[in-house]
């Protein structure tokens, strides 16, 4: 599905835009699902423009749920993403779920996992992303090993980090803006640096792949299990759990598609499906891997989990 130029830009760049990936209607499908989803969970709070954004950086909820039959079938279904990944990766590839997320504040460089973890998401930004509306910015190459921690060195140098300078600008940093529109999606390395800047109540979807570790030692399932199970923690964060599952509805038998089956059985393999409470989006268990927030401590600024 992808060309083998696609692919070598991505190993080699850490991020690949993918121009028009889902047609005029099928944006318009996934915005009304969001949409609609938001205002269930949090009311009119994800548009109040009132609200401090210290406060409230971020909203966002899985979209696995049979309220939200269109983002379900893209996270296992749908060639364009699932099959897309085991190009990008390089091999099979297990899904996390899909998620919705309202950004609302600027996202300072991070990268969404240890480097332990390796993946692909996919993110599309349901109206664009450009100079009004925000960018999306990454450092090229940043995933690659021994990058990531010589950049984030350089980026924790920023005086404006330490309080002493108010113009991040003042501490430069060569990034590559990454300019969509409706219907791009852009597929990043789970250990790639990436920020945000610019525009206020940024709507999104995204899911992440991580190769299948069936072959791995113990301890990379470990950390691949609980980096699944991190990005469908919503403990806390004020979901009705159960209306808003994170498994649950989607791993239903009646539910499952041949392929969707397929990373059903992955996901079970891997223990994820039989986590306590992570069906529901509040998984108990003791993990290996750091949580993301422990990750974008230690590499970049800290921030709260929910802003990508």
């Amino acid at each position: 599905m992808l060309s083998q130029k696609t692919v070598s830009y991505f190993q080699t760049f850490g991020f690949v835009v993918l121009r028009g990936l889902l047609s005029e209607a099928e944006v318009a499908q996934l915005r009304e699902e969001t949409s609609f989803a938001m205002t269930d969970v949090y009311g009119d709070r994800f548009q109040d423009k009132t609200i401090m954004v210290t406060d409230e950086p971020a909203y966002g909820l899985p979209m696995m749920t049979e309220e939200t039959p269109f983002a379900s079938r893209l996270v296992a279904d749908d060639p364009r993403f699932w099959q897309s990944s085991h190009h990008l990766m390089g091999t099979a590839t297990v899904p996390s779920n899909g998620a919705a997320t309202c950004f609302r504040a600027n996202a300072r460089w991070h990268a969404d996992m240890a480097s332990t973890a390796k993946g692909v998401k996919f993110m599309t930004y349901l109206d664009g992303c450009s100079p009004e509306t925000g960018l999306f910015q990454v450092l090229p190459g940043s995933h690659i090993a021994g990058a990531t921690t010589r950049l984030s060195g350089y980026i924790r140098q920023d005086p404006c980090r330490q309080g002493f300078l108010d113009e991040p600008e003042d501490w430069p940093i060569p990034a590559y803006s990454v300019n969509t529109q409706p219907g791009d999606v852009i597929a990043f390395h789970t250990n790639l640096l990436h920020a945000s800047r610019g525009g206020d109540l940024r709507m999104a979807w995204d899911v992440n792949y991580f190769p299948d570790p069936i072959l791995e030692k113990v301890e990379q399932r470990e950390i691949t299990r609980d980096a699944i199970l991190h990005i469908g923690d919503y403990t806390g964060q004020g979901l009705d759990h159960e209306k808003w599952p994170v498994w649950r509805d989607w791993a239903k038998p009646n539910h499952a598609s041949v392929v969707r089956q397929t990373a059903i059985n992955r996901l079970r393999r891997l223990g994820v499906l039989e986590t306590e409470g992570a069906e529901s989006g509040t998984p108990q268990w003791v993990p290996r891997l750091p949580s993301p927030s422990a990750v974008w401590m230690s590499g970049a600024p800290p921030r709260k989990r929910s802003v990508k």
